[in-house]
């Protein structure tokens, strides 16, 4: 009896293996960004286990789509997108579904058979490609295919695909410097200034921002100052109107008190802090995501501040404010160079450099509190002369319809 060994599993004709190294871009999604004249490259490798199969064409294909799949309410919506829902549902619905997917890019190359067993590529990316993400109502995911078909009388066809994960980041490395803007507002007796960073990177650890004020103490004195982060999702779709923003899905992360000194002058500075929540907890499961922006999606950050007051002789409200911040990470295989506080066991990078000035009215007691809105793929003045742009992403997004 003879017994012969043979493998229990048996290799495919074909196998697509992607680079490990991550694929990202610096800056917006944009063509206007000058950071997308360094080509983005997809390296990796096609395998041929079968010397038998004779290959006559081989052909990469990277694909690229969005989406959106949502329950909006029907009072957020544009009344042309509420009207076209009505054959399908009652008018008093309280909420319509929206659901499409568009197509962000779709782009081959081809490659030469030269029957070896392996054949080595670099694939160049579009520069203005999304990020990828998956929530629970929106995703941007992308995949890389190698389809491979011989002639003859045992033509054969073999396709093979991998998903590729795309990041961006809007700081190019710990030695950026990150520029910082600078507010000013009068509230009757409250007079005050804060610097707050345009962006930061989650590696920091934490958010620091300079505030001032000059107060009149025969009235009121500063109690106490609780500083937080707020995260928002923002959905959006095009119609024929054009491009319309949904509510913003609001998650606001714990706050931090700052107690100012006893003996403090308007000429001081106070430094307030709050810790980048990254790792989840029980009192807060959720942690925090980067800044994204998509046809879909948009996920911008913003820190807020309610400064609490003591009164002698009146009841003085909370003074609320609200100043936006990009929240990002560095790219990949890049080493942090801070200066450590020999205080504090956090890391922090130092954020105030060359400020722009942005005045903001004066408010009263009763008026709402003074916000800041974040928007767009807005990305900081670094050192790379990176510049301040919404991006333009309707004239893709105008080719999705909403469903009738």
């Amino acid at each position: 009896m003879k017994f012969t060994h043979e493998s229990s599993t048996k290799l495919p004709p074909v196998v697509l293996e992607v680079d490990s190294k991550p694929v990202f871009y610096i800056g917006p999604a944009t063509r206007d960004n000058p950071m997308s004249q360094i080509r983005t490259k997809l390296l990796g490798n096609v395998y041929f286990n079968d010397s038998k199969i004779k290959w006559t064409r081989i052909t990469l294909h990277f694909t690229g789509k969005a989406g959106l799949n949502i329950h909006a309410p029907s009072s957020s919506l544009p009344s042309d997108v509420v009207n076209s829902q009505s054959d399908l549902q009652e008018s008093s619905s309280a909420t319509t579904h929206l659901e499409t997917t568009v197509t962000l890019c779709d782009v081959e190359k081809e490659l030469i058979f030269t029957h070896e067993k392996v054949i080595d590529f670099g694939f160049y990316l579009p520069p203005y490609l999304p990020p990828s993400i998956r929530t629970k109502h929106a995703f941007v995911e992308y995949s890389l295919s190698v389809i491979c078909s011989s002639s003859g009388a045992f033509s054969k066809k073999q396709k093979v695909e991998k998903p590729v994960t795309v990041c961006r980041h809007y700081l190019p490395s710990p030695s950026s410097l990150i520029p910082s803007v600078e507010y000013h507002g009068v509230r009757e007796w409250f007079e005050w200034s804060a610097e707050v960073p345009k962006a930061t990177a989650i590696e920091a650890g934490e958010i620091v921002m300079a505030l001032r004020w000059s107060v009149e103490k025969e009235l009121v004195e500063v109690d106490r100052i609780e500083f937080c982060i707020e995260e928002l999702e923002t959905y959006r779709f095009s119609t024929k109107a054009g491009v319309h923003n949904l509510p913003p899905m609001v998650t606001q992360f714990p706050s931090t008190v700052y107690h100012p000194p006893t003996f403090s002058n308007s000429s001081e500075t106070h430094f307030i802090r709050t810790p980048i929540p990254l790792i989840p907890t029980k009192r807060e499961p959720k942690t925090i995501r980067t800044h994204h922006f998509d046809p879909f999606l948009e996920i911008s950050h913003r820190v807020k501040l309610q400064i609490h007051f003591i009164a002698s002789t009146t009841a003085a409200q909370p003074l609320e404010l609200e100043f936006p911040i990009i929240i990002t990470d560095f790219p990949p295989n890049t080493t942090a160079d801070y200066f450590v506080d020999p205080l504090s066991p956090v890391q922090s990078v130092s954020t105030i450099s060359d400020s722009s000035m942005i005045s903001l009215p004066p408010t009263s007691a009763s008026a709402p509190p003074t916000t800041i809105q974040p928007g767009g793929d807005e990305v900081p003045c670094v050192d790379l002369d990176l510049p301040e742009y919404t991006p333009r992403y309707e004239s893709v997004a105008t080719t999705s319809t909403v469903p009738p």
